[in-house]
C-alpha cells in the first residue's frame, strides 16, 4: 500500500468521464444502443495488438477502425460524418456526477492531480476542457510520448519519470482492472472505481482501495492523511 501519495492518476474515458450517452450515437447508427460495448472492446482489443505488433498509431485511428469494422459486421457502411460524429461525441461527453466535488476535495488535500489516457493530447485537452475539468489538473499525459498504449508498464513509469516522483508515490485511479494491473506493474498503487458494469475481472486481488465512486475516494485519502 502507498504510505504517503503525492500524485492521484485518473484514467479519463469512463473514471472521469461518463460513456453512457455514446448509446445514442449507437442506437441512430445501428437500431440498437448495445454495439457501443463490442465497439469499445474492439478499440482496446485493437490498442493490445497495436502494442504487440509494434505498430502504434493514435486511439482515434484504432476507434475509427473499430467503428468500420462493426459497420461490416452490421451491414452498415460508415461514412466519413459519421466517424467524424462519434469523434465529436467522444470530446464532449459530460464528466460523472461525483467528479467535479471529488476533484475539490482531493486537491484542498494538497494532493497533486494528473490524468493518463491512451488518447491523443489533443483529444484529452478537448474532452476536459469541454467536461469543464480541466481546472484540477496539473498536466495531461498521454500515451504519445512512449508509442504504446496502457496497460504497458512502460505507460505508467514514464508518468512518474515526467512528475519526477517514484512510482510508489502515486496512485493509479481507474475504472479499469487492466489499468490499474498496469499501473502495479511498476510499484504504483491502485485505486479500482467500480462504475457501472465495471467489475474486478482479474485473478490478480484487487487493490487496497475500491469505491464505487469518487467521493468515496475523497473519504478515503483524506481520513488517511488524517
Amino acid at each position: 500500500m502507498v504510505e504517503d501519495p503525492q500524485v492521484l492518476v485518473f484514467d479519463v474515458n469512463e473514471t472521469l468521464l461518463d460513456m453512457s450517452p455514446l448509446r445514442t450515437y449507437f442506437a441512430r447508427v445501428f437500431g440498437s444502443p448495445e454495439p457501443v460495448g463490442e465497439w469499445f472492446v474492439r478499440l482496446l482489443h485493437g490498442s493490445l495488438v497495436a502494442n504487440h505488433t509494434n505498430r502504434y498509431r493514435p486511439f482515434g485511428t484504432i476507434g475509427g477502425e473499430a467503428l468500420t469494422v462493426l459497420g461490416k459486421r452490421h451491414g452498415i457502411p460508415i461514412s466519413q460524418e459519421l466517424a467524424a460524429e462519434l469523434d465529436a461525441n467522444l470530446r464532449h461527453l459530460p464528466p460523472h456526477p461525483d467528479v467535479a466535488s471529488a476533484l475539490t476535495r482531493l486537491a484542498e488535500a494538497g494532493f497533486r492531480l494528473v490524468t493518463l489516457t491512451n488518447g491523443s493530447s489533443e483529444m484529452a485537452a478537448s474532452q476536459l476542457t469541454n467536461a469543464g475539468l480541466d481546472r484540477w489538473f496539473e498536466r495531461t499525459l498521454t500515451v504519445e510520448s512512449v508509442g504504446r498504449f496502457k496497460p504497458a508498464a512502460e505507460i505508467y513509469a514514464y508518468a512518474a519519470t515526467e512528475l519526477g516522483v517514484a512510482a510508489g508515490q502515486a496512485i493509479m485511479v481507474a475504472a479499469h482492472d487492466w489499468d490499474v494491473i498496469g499501473a502495479r506493474a511498476v510499484g504504483m498503487e491502485g485505486a479500482f472505481v467500480e462504475r457501472e458494469g465495471s467489475v474486478w475481472g482479474l485473478p490478480d486481488h484487487p487493490p487496497p482501495i475500491v469505491v464505487s465512486h469518487l467521493g468515496e475516494l475523497a473519504d478515503v485519502l483524506e481520513a488517511r492523511r488524517s
